[in-house]
């Protein structure tokens, strides 16, 4: 049994690509570990059988399945995994996101670490990528986003400041910080909470600036005492408090920067699958945007 202050191993699925230019979710899980228990799974989707078959036989399928897992075992190596903490799993689905969420459920991970498109500083048009976008619309288990060139040569990696958790003081909020207060303390680094309030837009053409000034002074003030309790609540009275106003998704990823944020963390709204065809959340336009990786967290 672990120590009370020693965090509890974890069990990390990572959706490998077989390709050295998307090897970020494999060296983030890699900056992740930190116990000789820490269980890595390399998981990767392969094309159903039957949708190959005549085209491959029983004896050539077992020969793929073979080179695809030695290609993952060495991929995995090669971004700093100890082999003896590396597990293999091949899943055959014609739908890559599927058999990554059906995959991460049955072997009870703690997260499911994913690339997007996109790499740091980038602005492409297709940022996300669609097997992302469409696990974000799952949300199996805590599902973290990273940039393909995380790790890479010249990129720093894992930043050095706060796990920074986006909370909006429900009850969705408190399940995304429970996992963010168990990353800071797994990594050893300070937890930031961060809560955003109303911005006054509509006012700026007729309000005085004095009293707009006021208005605004006044609201922060009341998010940030809102913020406290809700934080006693949790336990977390210690944990940095960081009060912005505006909209979430770029103050997030703005504060993650101006704070070097190892990992920023967000709950989901869990919309229902038409829902979200039309409607974006902060969740996924942070895990498109943000030059950290993002963990969006699934309620309770």
């Amino acid at each position: 049994m672990p120590s009370p202050d020693k965090p509890p191993p974890s069990k990390w699925a990572i959706g490998v690509e077989l390709h050295e230019a998307h090897l970020g979710p494999v060296r983030f899980a890699s900056a992740l570990a930190r116990t000789d228990e820490d269980l890595a799974l390399g998981i990767h989707a392969l094309p159903d059988l039957e949708l190959l078959h005549p085209l491959v036989n029983q004896a050539e399928a077992k020969q793929m399945h073979e080179k695809v897992a030695s290609q993952i075992t060495a991929l995995m190596a090669q971004a700093g995994h100890n082999p003896a903490q590396v597990r293999v799993e091949l899943v055959e689905d014609a739908e890559i996101e599927r058999g990554l969420a059906e995959a991460s459920v049955r072997l009870g991970v703690d997260a499911l670490v994913i690339g997007r498109r996109a790499n740091r500083d980038e602005d492409p048009i297709v940022r996300l990528g669609e097997v992302a976008r469409k696990i974000l619309r799952r949300l199996p288990v805590p599902v973290v986003v990273v940039p393909p060139d995380f790790g890479s040569e010249g990129d720093p990696g894992l930043g050095d400041g706060p796990v920074i958790v986006g909370v909006d003081l429900t009850g969705h909020g408190a399940t995304a910080t429970r996992f963010a207060a168990g990353l800071a303390k797994k990594l050893g680094r300070p937890l930031m909470l961060a809560h955003g309030t109303q911005a006054f837009a509509w006012g700026i053409s007729y309000i005085p600036a004095a009293s707009m000034e006021t208005l605004q002074a006044q609201t922060r003030a009341g998010a940030g005492q809102k913020l406290r309790e809700w934080a006693g609540e949790m336990g977390l009275e210690d944990a940095k408090q960081h009060v912005f106003m505006g909209d979430p998704a770029k103050q997030l990823s703005e504060l993650a920067v101006a704070e070097d944020a190892a990992i920023l963390v967000t709950g989901s709204r869990m919309l229902g699958v038409v829902e979200r065809l039309f409607l974006s959340s902060v969740s996924s336009e942070l895990a498109a945007t943000a030059r950290c990786p993002v963990a969006v967290v699934p309620g309770d």
